[in-house]
Formats: C-alpha cells, sequence, structure tokens
C-alpha cells in the first residue's frame, strides 16, 4: 500500500525521525569522546550510529503511517 498525498506531506514525524537520529548520535559521540576513542573513530562511529536510527525510524514511521493511512481509507 502507499501513502496517500496528505500523510506524505506531512512533516512532523520525519522531524521526529530526524530529531530522535541526533540525539542517538550526540548520546554516541559523548560516548566515544568520553571513552577517549581516537576522533576519526569517533566521528565514524557517530555518522554511522546517525544513518542507521534514520534508516530504522524512518522505515518504521513509514511503515506505521501506511498502515493508519489505510484503516483511515477502510472507515470512510
Amino acid at each position: 500500500m502507499k501513502l496517500c498525498e496528505e500523510c506524505r506531506k506531512k512533516p512532523w514525524p520525519y522531524a521526529i525521525a530526524l530529531f530522535i537520529s541526533g540525539f542517538v548520535a550526540f548520546v554516541t559521540w559523548l560516548t566515544f569522546s568520553a571513552a577517549g576513542v581516537s576522533l576519526l573513530v569517533s566521528r565514524w562511529a557517530t555518522g554511522i550510529a546517525f544513518l542507521l536510527a534514520v534508516i530504522i525510524l524512518g522505515t518504521y514511521m513509514v511503515s506505521c503511517m501506511r498502515r493508519h493511512c489505510a484503516e483511515d481509507r477502510h472507515d470512510h
């Protein structure tokens, strides 16, 4: 099932996914810098943590939006 045009244009789910991913990246960077890991490894790990969080949260968010969008269509 595809998202309807109205659901696809809502900015808040995407913003929340980016905010949570940014928080995950910040905590990752903070942990590695406190542990004394080299700057290069810390940057790579932070970037990978951010990308993984964006991908996982984005996939979950879109699947939830599809499910609710489909439920809304069946209710009418």
